[in-house]
């Protein structure tokens, strides 16, 4: 028989300052200590019911929750230890469960574990998902006001408020879905790592998709943008290029575009890989995307076919965010130009490119394929059907209409 147990041991000191948490493994009445790192002062223990008491003022109380959350923790991996030793049938003592335990990976904390997650992904090259679990750590450490947890301490309760206290900052639904989606998704990694247990805490907060504000604009007004009067080489001339060529890309995100390479283009075709999904598409290069390009040749002098990324020294992330800062700044001054009624940004080129193929009488398996989309079941079984000279057919005709 196996006896696992949480103890206290007050300090040594005179003047009750904080003792010191430990675990007491017995079997066969060979008795085993574990230290821990966990220290509480002698009120602050509950002897009868070996745990933790939170009390105090409010941040110690956060201090002592985080505690006995990792409290417990370590002691369920204790007796999960136990369990399999005893299913293994194997003869074992004391000193093998505490050698078991010291083999176990650090205390994992929601924090730390978050800043695993963003680690692997800038390893994995996927720094846009590593910003996305970057910002959603920042939020969520917001609301805690800086005081971590234990992985397996996260509950309903605690994001139910999380999406309240986000709300209550004026957060749209939108925008708190995607936090609590991205917080869905690592909790679920965590789950699958062995390091949380799976509660289903994410049943009572949305995390859906709330319908928006249209965001794509008529071809009358593509074609009021592209026949403004604008400066030759002006930041706005810039923009406005950089958005129609989007347009014409099918819908090409700006990170894309960002990356492009000037030997993608081959043989009248132009081929890239989606840097948010990997996906490889072919797009028919003609003379109006050709023209944009030779218009900024003189300043794409590296490998890239446009001015955004001009230096390879490691910041070239920062450099297409701090243009595209620049861009989506400039395109809001010409949507205003052009009587818009919603702002301009790079993404709606992308919508718009989607409803005017749409509106062509494009099927939604023509348009996803142009997109690169893949994130749908539905959608994935039409793109294993559907050819890419179709969809370039179709966007050679949209883009004839606007230069109409």
């Amino acid at each position: 028989m196996t006896s696992i147990k949480l103890k206290f041991r007050p300090s040594a000191l005179s003047d009750g300052g904080e003792g010191t948490l430990f675990f007491q493994v017995t079997r066969f009445r060979v008795t085993r200590t574990i230290c821990t790192d966990f220290h509480i002062r002698q009120d602050e223990w509950n002897a009868r019911h070996s745990i933790v008491r939170i009390t105090g003022d409010p941040e110690r109380q956060e201090r002592l929750r985080l505690i006995s959350s990792q409290v417990e923790w370590s002691l369920k991996q204790l007796m999960r230890l136990a369990v399999e030793l005893e299913k293994a049938e194997m003869d074992y003592s004391a000193d093998d469960i505490v050698m078991a335990y010291r083999r176990l990976p650090a205390l994992p904390t929601w924090f730390g574990f978050i800043r695993d997650m963003i680690a692997v992904k800038c390893r994995a090259g996927r720094y846009g998902t590593a910003k996305t679990y970057r910002d959603a750590l920042n939020s969520f450490a917001c609301f805690r006001g800086g005081q971590d947890m234990a992985l397996d301490a996260l509950d309903a309760d605690t994001v139910g408020l999380y999406e309240a206290w986000m709300k209550g900052r004026g957060l749209k639904r939108n925008s708190t879905s995607c936090y609590l989606r991205t917080l869905r998704t690592l909790y679920r990694r965590a789950v699958e790592k062995g390091l949380a247990t799976d509660k289903d805490i994410f049943r009572h907060v949305f995390t859906g998709f709330a319908k928006t504000p249209k965001r794509a604009i008529p071809l009358s007004s593509v074609r009021s943008i592209r026949r403004l009067d604008l400066p030759d080489g002006s930041p706005r001339a810039f923009a406005r290029d950089l958005f129609l060529l989007s347009l014409y890309l099918q819908g090409m995100s700006f990170v894309d575009l960002a990356y492009l390479r000037k030997s993608d283009i081959r043989n009248g075709c132009l081929r890239y890989d989606r840097k948010k999904t990997r996906q490889t598409l072919d797009i028919a290069w003609g003379a109006p995307m050709q023209a944009i390009v030779d218009k900024y040749a003189h300043r794409a002098s590296g490998p890239y076919l446009l001015p955004i990324i001009t230096r390879q020294d490691g910041t070239e992330r920062h450099q297409y965010e701090r243009v595209e800062h620049n861009v989506n700044r400039n395109l809001k001054k010409i949507g205003e130009m052009a009587g818009l009624h919603v702002p301009l940004t790079t993404y709606v080129a992308r919508h718009t490119w989607a409803s005017m193929m749409r509106d062509m009488g494009c099927d939604l398996s023509t348009v996803s394929a142009g997109l690169g989309h893949e994130s749908l079941k539905t959608t994935q079984v039409y793109l294993s059907a559907i050819e890419t000279a179709a969809v370039m057919q179709a966007n050679k005709k949209m883009i004839g209409r606007i230069m109409k």
